[in-house]
């Protein structure tokens, strides 16, 4: 194992006082540390899968491959030690990198693990953050909070989450638990091949990476267009992770070269800059749909999160080993972001030649579905009926060969919003999010539907976890979140809001400022947004606005007609 390095999670464990037991006693401590070691630590190490990698007298480092077994064989040992043992132990447990060297072993792993063990109490296990947040709910609910410890040569402090034994009294700062979400942002992968074309792809395999870590349950993923941001920046992952608001980052690289292509993953931890663990997959270029779904399940397993039967299917089944259908349909998704009839036609032209390249590719059809309510929507097709029509079938044909699909559940719940079938679509998109709560857009189009049904509280609500989810949102997701604070009645914020996006989307917000005036009796700054509105929109008339919302309230629709009659918008 010379000059080994990997990631390792570490415990440390010594015997309390160990150097004043022996001054009293010295046999019948050396005894009771060998009946220690027979009968406890090295069962109970066997048992958890670990390996005694440094035997130190009174104490001992191992190496485990799994966060969980090693804490489980903390909490296994520490139990046992208190009523088996009249030696009392400390112990603590760290996620870092362990080096072999020769007959020596050094590195993050060995070092802060002991630090944490020196600071453990009696009986006690302490544990570094980064292992906490990689335990499951039941595990990670045993510890506490105990506060903020700088520890030598370790760059910054470290949060720190203690077990004591039944009948002591822990350090309580704040019972800890995992029922807040782990936030996951993945940067955009670096193309590392010689031919600058390759951007394309690697851009590519991180959506796709970007999709499947969002099926897996008790994670978010922050969107791609909030962390594409960081595209071609050389970027610090804890600043990462203050301005997306995220736990983890995963970040890697791509590179192609012939037929077989190259992918490396490190996952994060955001805080403390800490790697959780680091992996490379080699491929041949048409096995590189699998990458995705090994990465998911693997973050998955280090994350302890469980996975069912129905889950597992969910990183199957949708996808694609034609590399040129994959490459149109990516195509087709990128043209498709632009709302113009020109963008849409392209989007359209290249969706269907995925389709043609593999009639079982799942996704082309959610993709070309949302084109079609793209041009309902704004009118570039004759036949606006047609065009939901084709929504709807494009997203039955995506279930029939993918029925874990959440995008499909979107698309119809599109078609139905722009059709008028709020309701429908409230239980459409509802559906979505259940398979996928990780899709930013369609939380910000359920919102705009909840609040023309007249739920404008819960529209609100489901605006931030948008925003939550995008933190680099696009414009439009200010004035959603403005129409639900309109609606319910929250002036000033709602103001803040649309502000915000016209200034984010010049043009945009100014028709609502006027009703919010109007209806707070402030007539000259609603004539003045007024003007704005025609400066921008000079065939605006109230007629045609009126066609394109989706209120159930008729009463609603016709007061918010009269703020903008009063505020001198043409009829």
């Amino acid at each position: 194992m010379n000059g080994d390095r990997r990631l390792s999670a570490v415990l440390s464990a010594d015997v309390v006082n160990y150097s004043g037991q022996i001054k009293a006693d010295e046999n019948r401590t050396l005894s009771e540390l060998r009946v220690l070691r027979r009968e406890l630590f090295d069962p109970l190490v066997s048992d958890h899968r670990g390996n005694v990698v440094k035997r130190m007298g009174d104490g001992w480092i191992v190496e485990f491959n799994s966060v969980s077994d090693a804490v489980r064989c903390a909490l296994d040992l520490q139990s046992q030690v208190s009523t088996r043992s009249s030696l009392k132990l400390r112990v603590g447990v760290h996620l870092g990198d362990v080096v072999f060297d020769e007959d020596d072993i050094f590195g993050d792993g060995i070092n802060l693990s002991a630090r944490l063990q020196e600071a453990s109490n009696e009986g006690a296990v302490l544990i570094s953050d980064v292992v906490h947040r990689s335990l499951d709910e039941r595990l990670a609910e045993q510890f506490y909070r105990a506060g903020e410890r700088q520890f030598k040569n370790a760059p910054s402090p470290m949060e720190v989450f203690q077990w004591s034994p039944p009948g002591s009294a822990p350090p309580r700062v704040t019972p800890a638990s995992h029922t807040k979400s782990l936030l996951i942002g993945v940067l955009p992968f670096d193309n590392l091949s010689s031919d600058p074309d390759q951007e394309f792809f690697a851009d590519g395999i991180t959506e796709e990476i970007i999709t499947t870590l969002s099926k897996l349950p008790n994670l978010m993923i922050v969107a791609r267009n909030s962390t594409f941001v960081y595209k071609g920046r050389s970027v610090d992952v804890k600043q990462v992770g203050l301005e997306q608001g995220v736990d983890l980052v995963l970040e890697g690289s791509v590179r192609q070269s012939g037929n077989r292509v190259r992918i490396t993953a490190q996952l994060i931890d955001a805080k403390s800059g800490m790697h959780i663990w680091a992996d490379r997959y080699d491929r041949l270029i048409e096995d590189v749909f699998e990458v995705q779904d090994e990465l998911a399940l693997r973050i998955a397993t280090e994350l302890q999160v469980e996975l069912l039967a129905g889950e597992m299917a969910r990183f199957r089944g949708s996808g694609t080993k034609n590399l040129s259908a994959w490459t149109a349909q990516l195509k087709a998704v990128e043209a498709s972001r632009r709302i113009t009839r020109e963008a849409q036609a392209n989007a359209r032209r290249f969706a269907q030649q995925a389709i043609a390249l593999d009639p079982g590719y799942s996704a082309p059809y959610c993709t070309l579905g949302f084109i079609c309510t793209v041009e309902a929507r704004h009118g570039f097709v004759a036949d606006r009926r047609a065009a939901l029509a084709e929504a709807r079938d494009c997203a039955q044909r995506a279930l029939e060969i993918d029925s874990y699909n959440p995008e499909a559940h979107a698309i119809a719940g599109f078609a139905d919003a722009i059709d008028g079938k709020l309701v429908s679509a409230i239980e459409k998109f509802n559906k979505a999010l259940a398979l996928n709560p990780n899709h930013a857009d369609v939380a910000a189009r359920l919102s705009i539907t909840l609040a023309f049904n007249g739920q404008a509280n819960e529209a609100i609500q489901v605006a931030q976890q948008a925003i939550t989810l995008n933190p680099h949102y696009p414009g439009w997701y200010a004035g959603v979140l403005g129409l639900a604070l309109r609606l319910d009645g929250q002036y000033e914020e709602a103001t803040k809001a649309f502000i915000e996006y016209g200034q984010r989307v010049e043009g945009f917000g100014h028709l609502d400022l006027v009703i919010i005036y109007v209806e707070t009796e402030n007539l000259e700054a609603a004539r003045d947004e007024a003007r704005n509105v025609i400066r921008y929109r000079p065939r605006f008339s109230i007629s045609d606005w009126a066609k394109t919302q989706l209120f159930s309230d008729r009463e609603r629709l016709e007061k918010d007609c009269a703020s903008l009659r009063l505020a001198g918008l043409p009829e």
